[in-house]
């Protein structure tokens, strides 16, 4: 018997950017008023968050069929101090090389570093400790300030362009250059701090 449900919503591309219906018979549709590029990275990194621990685990829920990750047997040569405290079996830590990732992944959207730090900041499923906190915070906040350098170096080649260099716009050509290298220097200084911290961190790994 076919379940007719009690209601139907309706969805459109006034109140959505992207629609994707499953039936369950036929091939699925898909309408959207984003960009093609767009749109294809928007159902990628869906299709990431459902293949991750949690998204199996929600698949799980909604399908009552067993969990991959809370139901999963566990190895009889596996300890309990191999497993964490709600049951699933423990992840490497957050690494720099991921946050670095995040911010490869999210090259070329509007504003790549504040992707990048959400990416991080929802991947909930990875121990971070202090000094993987403030590796990730040195990464991304370099990226940031070269990110806002080259707002001002923008904004100062536009000026000179407009205005041409002359009395009135020298002293304010001046201090867009200042403030690009005051930034640069700051970015360059998180990034020397951090290739000390990994190249310590290097030494100190067992081999």
């Amino acid at each position: 018997m076919t379940r007719i449900p009690d209601a139907v919503s309706v969805a459109s591309l006034d109140t959505h950017r992207l629609i994707v219906a499953v039936p369950n018979e036929g091939p699925a549709e898909i309408s959207c008023n984003l960009p093609r590029p767009v749109a294809a990275d928007v159902l990628r990194q869906l299709a990431d968050n459902l293949d991750s621990p949690a998204g199996r685990c929600a698949t799980a829920i909604l399908t009552g069929r067993p969990c991959p990750v809370h139901d999963a047997p566990t190895s009889p040569s596996r300890g309990l101090l191999d497993e964490r405290q709600d049951g699933r079996r423990p992840t490497a830590p957050l690494d720099p090389s991921d946050v670095r990732a995040a911010l490869d992944f999210n090259d070329g959207r509007h504003d790549q570093v504040l992707a990048a730090l959400r990416d991080v900041l929802l991947d909930t499923e990875v121990p971070r400790g202090p000094e993987q906190a403030l590796a990730a915070a040195r990464i991304l906040l370099t990226a940031h300030a070269r990110q806002i350098a080259a707002l001002v170096e923008a904004e100062h080649n536009e000026t000179r362009s407009r205005w041409g260099l002359n009395r009135s716009t020298r002293g304010l050509l001046t201090g867009y250059s200042n403030a690009r290298r005051t930034i640069r220097t700051y970015a360059d200084r998180l990034a020397d701090e951090q290739a000390l911290a990994e190249r310590a961190a290097n030494e100190q790994a067992p081999e």
